[in-house]
């Protein structure tokens, strides 16, 4: 899944489930927040002054902590386990929310700006508590396939984690085997059943432009020469994904575009004005944050300019 696909995501979850309040905020700055443990509800509080080094840097620290399983112990509050997990996920919320408002999308761009591109989202992703896409997805198949006692029951689970022709790749290639063993492929590395599939998906895998060498290597820790091609790589592709996601936008906002262009003046000025004054309340609920400031004064600029194309073709 593309990066900003998963933020975005992210940053869909309601702004309202938690509070941000800029006057909490001013209060918890001055209990030396530098220095001491923050909880859940301070991050929450101090998101609206980002802007501030040391709330930035503590907020990504603790956010680290807490994903990573080394948080400090807080106070015992009256609140389930699980509110507690969609607190924490509408605090990355709220994170990703506010960055992707300063990520510029490179449609129809190539090269150097893609990879900003890339690397502005991973940085975001860091600010929110996530690690490396790649670890995170490591993470969840490790998760998922740990009891897993056949090679079947294994494809299954990593389904949502790979793509559709490889899944089916693999599958057809299990079926083969199991076919010519007459029976269960277990995830026994010793068994002649094992060693045959696996020897199909080194193939698969190469036919697909995978380095599994270079993936098995770096799995078993690897020297430096190892590490240095596996991030090389982990970039190539995270640029290749961002590449394949600018794609989808900019067919996306093309076929918005010749919609919107087969629209008559009174449907696109009913429109407009409908998404200005939409605009103008989220400005007003901004209280004057840098972003919403920008905006307004795009948007009295956008307003001057219709006014004087309306004065001349009326003069």
């Amino acid at each position: 899944m593309a990066i900003s696909t998963a933020l975005r995501g992210l940053a869909s979850l309601s702004r309202q489930a938690i509070p941000v309040a800029s006057v909490c905020a001013r209060e918890l700055q001055t209990k030396g927040f530098a220095t001491d443990a923050l909880s859940r509800k301070d991050v929450a509080y101090m998101l609206d002054n980002r802007d501030d080094p040391e709330v930035d840097a503590a907020i990504k620290d603790y956010m680290k902590s807490v994903y990573s399983g080394s948080a400090p112990a807080e106070a015992p509050e009256e609140t389930l386990e699980l509110a507690s997990k969609i607190e924490r996920k509408y605090v990355a919320a709220q994170i990703v929310d506010y960055g992707m408002l300063n990520i510029s999308v490179p449609l129809g761009a190539t090269g150097a700006p893609v990879k900003r591109y890339a690397e502005e989202l991973m940085k975001l992703g860091s600010k929110a508590g996530f690690e490396c896409p790649a670890t995170e997805v490591a993470k969840h198949i490790t998760e998922k396939t740990l009891t897993a006692e056949t090679a079947k029951e294994m494809l299954v689970r990593i389904k949502p984690f790979t793509s559709a022709e490889f899944n089916a790749a693999l599958t057809d290639a299990l079926l083969a085997v199991e076919a010519e063993s007459g029976g269960s492929v277990m995830l026994d590395g010793s068994s002649d059943g094992y060693k045959k599939f696996a020897e199909k998906v080194k193939v698969i895998a190469t036919a697909q432009g995978i380095p599994w060498k270079l993936l098995v290597a770096a799995k078993s820790g690897g020297d430096d020469t190892v590490k240095k091609d596996y991030a090389a790589w982990l970039q190539s592709a995270r640029v290749a994904d961002a590449t394949a996601e600018l794609s989808v936008f900019a067919a996306e906002a093309t076929t918005k575009l010749d919609k919107h262009l087969t629209k008559t003046v009174e449907q696109v000025r009913t429109e407009q004005a409908a998404s200005m004054a939409l605009l103008k309340k989220k400005i007003a609920s901004a209280k004057g944050a840098k972003w919403a400031t920008a905006f307004a004064a795009d948007l009295e600029a956008v307003e001057a300019y219709d006014r004087a194309m309306a004065s001349g073709a009326s003069a």
